[in-house]
């Protein structure tokens, strides 16, 4: 029995009616989980519903529950919260489209359709390729009997440090004493500061570019591989600005010039991950219709992009500072999913004083270049199906 039941709960044009296969494949999932080691170690079934997502252990009654009215957890081919390894063939499924996502207001997800490209990719030659991108070897413990790597430390407590606004400080103080006070110390390599573990997890491509811009708002100062040189341009080509701030003495000398306006743009190639399509609409069928190869593979991702200003030291300064974030967010993902924090991708900061107005094409330059490697594809890695794919 194939597992394209798990994301086809509803009877066409019947809401609330649940499917006789759906309800059969859930039985057969919760008696095969029972018998799991995981979970008898666990001393239960941890729920797959789309909002347990495999974090809390219900009971057989609640689980049946949040299945029939939630679905399953986007995804979930592979019961690995429940025992289960590697499929020897990936599941099928009969959606040929992304139209095919939900059924009437369904909230589960819908399978994703196995790509004909995909090529298989060991699973230790890819942790190789992340060691040797790395400098470090992600599987080796901090020490004996440690479930943890330097790696998995460093990028957790640089997630504690964002989630409850710690200073860096106070994180230095933090890292010493956890060197000081456990096996670790003995390991010369550890990062020492949040500065030396920042640079550890900057290797993953997580990082930040900082783009000159035009006063006025006229250019960025920045090359690329589809024509633009203007990285090297000391005065905008459109309104003779200077790029630089102007010292009252020339002759000074100084390590940097200061730019007199700049914005940070958070590259998205990197951080684009497998996502999946919300189901309906105009604008994609008619998307679908014009461009018949983007449709057909359900990998592709179709990004919407929205922005907002907000002013900035409210109470500190009488006069308005406006910050305006650029924000990317994929919207092959369930509705109640793509607006949410973890999905939305910070992927440029425009500084004030006041807002770009009609001139934010121009900030929106290096946005635009990802997008253009992004359609002509970028090599990823399926950590699921332990594939790659361009």
């Amino acid at each position: 029995m194939d597992r394209n039941w798990m994301y086809d709960r509803y009877y066409d044009g019947k809401r609330g009616e649940i499917k006789e296969i759906f309800k059969l494949g859930v039985a057969l999932f919760l008696k095969a989980a029972k018998r799991s080691n995981i979970v008898i170690s666990e001393g239960g079934i941890r729920c797959p519903c789309a909002s347990c997502d495999c974090r809390w252990i219900r009971s057989e009654d609640e689980i049946k529950y949040d299945l029939y009215t939630k679905g399953f957890r986007p995804n979930y081919w592979i019961w690995t919260s429940h025992g289960e390894t590697i499929m020897s063939d990936p599941p099928a499924s009969s959606a040929t489209n992304f139209g095919a996502v939900y059924q009437g207001s369904s909230s589960s997800s819908a399978p994703i359709v196995p790509a004909q490209n995909y090529q298989h990719y060991p699973l230790n030659e890819m942790n190789h390729m992340i060691t040797d991108a790395l400098g470090i070897d992600t599987n080796e413990p901090l020490f004996e009997d440690s479930t943890d790597s330097k790696l998995t430390v460093c990028v957790r407590l640089l997630g504690i440090k964002c989630n409850f606004l710690i200073p860096e400080l106070a994180m230095d103080a933090i890292a010493k004493l956890v060197l000081d006070t456990t096996p670790i110390y003995a390991r010369s390599d550890f990062p020492r500061t949040y500065y030396e573990a920042k640079q550890l997890v900057s290797k993953l491509g997580l990082g930040v570019k900082r783009i000159h811009c035009c006063i006025n708002g006229c250019m960025l100062f920045y090359n690329n591989e589809f024509g633009v040189n203007d990285g090297d341009l000391v005065q905008c080509k459109f309104c003779q600005e200077p790029r630089y701030r102007q010292t009252k003495n020339s002759r000074s000398k100084r390590g940097k010039p200061v730019p007199r306006q700049a914005m940070f743009y958070l590259p998205i190639v990197s951080r684009s991950g497998e996502l999946r399509h919300p189901s309906d609409g105009l604008a994609w069928k008619h998307f679908d219709q014009v461009n018949p190869d983007f449709a057909s593979d359900p990998r592709n991702v179709r990004l919407g992009l929205c922005s907002d200003g907000f002013t900035l030291y409210t109470q500190a300064s009488a006069t308005p500072y406006s910050c305006w974030p650029i924000i990317v967010t994929p919207y092959n993902l369930p509705p109640e999913m793509c607006m949410s924090k973890p999905y939305m991708f910070l992927a440029a900061v425009i500084l004030g004083p006041s807002s770009p107005t009609v001139g934010i094409d121009i900030y929106l330059q290096p946005l635009v270049d990802d997008l253009k490697r992004l359609w002509e594809g970028v090599v990823t890695y399926d950590i699921s199906r332990k594939q790659i794919s361009s």
